[in-house]
Parts: C-alpha cells; structure tokens; sequence
C-alpha cells in the first residue's frame, strides 16, 4: 500500500467525520455558546474557537459533561 493510498483512505474517512461534526454543531448552538463562554474566560478572543472545537471534536462534546467544576465549587 502506498503513501498516497493511505492519505486518500485517509481523506476518505475524514470527510464524513467532519461533515457530521458540521451538521451537529449546527443542530446544538447550545453547546457551542457553552463553549464559547469557556473560551472568553480563557482568551479574549477565543469565542471564534468554540465553533472549531465543536466541528472537529463532537465524539467528545456530546460525550463529556457540559461543565467539569472543581470540587466545592
């Protein structure tokens, strides 16, 4: 098997993957805006990041609790 096949395989599986992560990301903006707040209180400008971070890692997001507090809090 060459490279080359291997980064079509790649290519190939990678394309329905985000394209479920778009569509999810879509479907819940209230996830993303979670999201968002957590990035502005990290980064001035890191509400942009929030919409990436949903796309790319919607296993996670749907996964994970929405907020991970620290004990007593």
């Amino acid at each position: 098997m060459s490279v080359q096949a291997l980064i079509e395989f790649t290519l190939w599986l990678t394309l329905p993957y985000l394209a479920f992560g778009f569509f999810w990301t879509v479907v819940h903006p209230d996830k993303v805006s979670e999201l968002e707040a957590q990035w502005k209180a990290v980064l001035p400008s890191g509400g942009e990041i929030a919409f990436g971070e949903a796309t790319v890692l919607w296993p996670v997001v749907l996964l994970l609790p929405s907020t991970c507090g620290a004990p007593g809090q």
